[in-house]
């Protein structure tokens, strides 16, 4: 019998999540903060509402996720006025959150190295251009 697609999907995501957590535990990061810290990794400044768009939370997620991670000093807020004179919060790393979201990286690929162990380069690609493609078709 053929696997079905979510198995095979649920199986490898709960596998690459328990490596990733057993890794950002390390770092003491709860669920959320490591995609937050990658995003501003390449890009700071987002809206908050455009932050939690770009990583899959409900925006009162965000709100409390930032909360924390501004706590630990790992961001910090700006105030910006948005259309309709609205107040809105621009999203900086800190230098410590700079640091942080680099060892998020090294922790990434290490579970990127360990999960595609035994693929060729073209396989890689193509595994991560056919997951995109199958989530474009769904989304």
């Amino acid at each position: 019998m053929r696997e079905q697609l979510i198995v095979a999907l649920l199986s490898a995501q709960m596998a690459h999540q328990k490596s990733c957590w057993g890794e950002f535990r390390k770092l003491d990061l709860s669920p959320g903060q490591p995609k937050v810290l990658s995003r501003l990794r390449y890009q700071e400044g987002y809206l908050q509402k455009e932050l939690a768009a770009l990583c899959y939370v409900e925006p009162a997620t965000m709100v409390v996720l930032l909360s924390n991670m501004e706590k630990k000093g790992l961001i910090r807020k700006e105030v910006d006025h948005v259309s309709g004179g609205k107040r809105a919060f621009r999203i900086y790393l800190t230098e410590e959150g700079k640091a942080m979201a680099e060892k998020v990286d090294e922790a990434v690929n290490l579970i990127e190295k360990k999960a595609f162990a035994g693929f060729s380069e073209e396989e890689k690609s193509q595994m991560i251009a056919l997951l995109g493609r199958l989530t474009d078709n769904l989304n």
